[in-house]
């Protein structure tokens, strides 16, 4: 499905406005966290996470041709980590700002045994990839058990509180293939003819792109300074190439001594099409999609201190 940014941005901005506007109205009191500590009416909180991270793209997949969560697979999981600052107003609404750091990986030669139509011929086509991530991503938090007003001498306070979030940032990446137990650069040899006068509509993509964070989470109120969540967020991409792959036919190898120096040449020819490692070249497996983008999310555990609660 085309990644349709302008209907995202619109969609976040309305209800950024819708809360903004929700907040105003809501503004009064509640300006004690309990009876000796002071809480301002927006509650700063810094918060560390560790995690795990995986993506769904072109390369891999899932054996038994399932998607959305269950497109995942546990082996091919890295460690994610970052650091998040929440502004928090009465609980119920926040904003924050993330930054992350993670790895996605993928291998077809998991697929081994796929008998799902749409994964037969991938574990064939042995192609893998893995890339380095750093983004960060503007976003904001719903907590609806918030939505209704506590006095801080109510018995039934809950300190567990689920919400949803959503956002918008950016990701760098740098795909890269594993080859004799090396991990390569993929952009600089455009193993599918980006920037060759015989592809003109290909050219060379950038290591950069917007993203649009989507989760779920649980916050735990610990104390007046600490916090504990689990949070699960799913990325939705501008880029098809987290994996280098996008297109569905295969360049004319030929071509890479044409436009590239020959140990590029070498490498790229070597690379472009896996295949030959485990059975005569098969090129009649398309060698990616042109009509999904890549996605990647992390579940990840977060550990939160509050900035700016102070004793009365």
């Amino acid at each position: 499905m085309p990644f349709r940014l302008k209907y995202y941005t619109s969609g976040i901005l309305a209800v950024v406005s819708i809360l903004c506007m929700v907040s105003s109205a809501r503004s009064q009191g509640y300006y004690f966290y309990d009876n000796g500590h002071y809480e301002p009416s927006w509650v700063l909180d810094l918060s560390a996470n560790m995690g795990i991270m995986n993506g769904i793209t072109d390369i891999q997949g899932s054996k038994n041709g399932k998607d959305g969560i269950a497109a995942y697979t546990v082996n091919s999981s890295k460690l994610t980590g970052g650091l998040t600052l929440t502004a928090t107003h009465q609980d119920w609404l926040a904003f924050r700002l993330d930054l992350g750091l993670g790895r996605v990986e993928g291998y077809d030669s998991l697929l081994k045994g796929a008998t799902h139509y749409s994964a037969i011929g991938r574990y064939e086509r042995n192609l893998n990839f893995g890339t380095n991530i750093f983004e960060f991503f503007l976003g904001a938090e719903i907590h609806p058990i918030y939505f209704r007003n506590y006095d801080i001498y109510d018995r039934y306070i809950p300190r567990l509180s689920p919400y949803v979030t959503a956002g918008m940032g950016m990701t760098f990446f740098n795909p890269q293939a594993l080859m004799d137990n090396q991990w390569i650069d993929l952009a600089p040899l455009r193993l599918e003819g980006q920037g060759f006068s015989e592809y003109p509509d290909r050219k060379p993509y950038k290591k950069n792109a917007l993203i649009i964070p989507v989760g779920i989470g649980l916050r735990y109120e610990l104390s007046r300074t600490f916090t504990l969540r689990l949070e699960g967020l799913r990325r939705f991409t501008s880029t098809d190439y987290l994996d280098d792959v996008m297109q569905g036919d295969w360049v004319d190898p030929s071509l890479f001594y044409k436009y590239l120096d020959p140990a590029q040449a070498d490498l790229a020819t070597q690379l472009y099409n896996r295949s030959i490692l485990i059975n005569p070249p098969r090129n009649t497996r398309p060698r990616g999609h042109t009509d999904r983008r890549d996605v990647y999310w992390n579940a990840s555990f977060r550990i939160g201190i509050s900035l700016n609660r102070h004793v009365r």
